[in-house]
């Protein structure tokens, strides 16, 4: 966020919340808190503070709620994303050249035939 979205959210935040004052010290500590963060994900976190809590809100807490916000979305996302599809080239063996399989299956049968017959002698 930008000092300015800094500025228009403090002015919101004290607009119910007369704990969190429009003031030089508090635009600078809650910009560099927020610096990364984005505006829409600060205020969700503000909301969420406001209804779980008593406390004025901390700038380190929302960024950390905003965080946290951000990251959920994308897990989210990820989650209904489908997976690419393996490339033919990954299918196994056996399904992508049966008589191959077939072959190397035979000559696995005669070579265990092979060493069970030393093993008997």
């Amino acid at each position: 966020m930008e000092t300015p979205d800094v500025i228009k959210m403090l002015t919101w935040i004290n607009s119910f919340d007369g704990r969190v004052q429009l003031n030089e010290p508090n635009v600078t500590t809650w910009a560099h808190a927020l610096a990364r963060t984005e505006a829409q994900h600060a205020k969700t976190a503000i909301l969420e503070h406001r209804r779980l809590y008593a406390t004025a809100p901390a700038p380190s807490e929302i960024a950390t709620r905003a965080r946290q916000l951000k990251s959920s979305e994308a897990a989210a996302q990820r989650a209904l994303t489908a997976a690419p599809a393996k490339p033919n080239d990954e299918l196994p063996l056996r399904q992508r050249d049966p008589q191959r399989w077939a072959q190397l299956l035979e000559a696995g049968k005669q070579q265990r035939e092979t060493t069970l017959k030393e093993r008997a002698s």
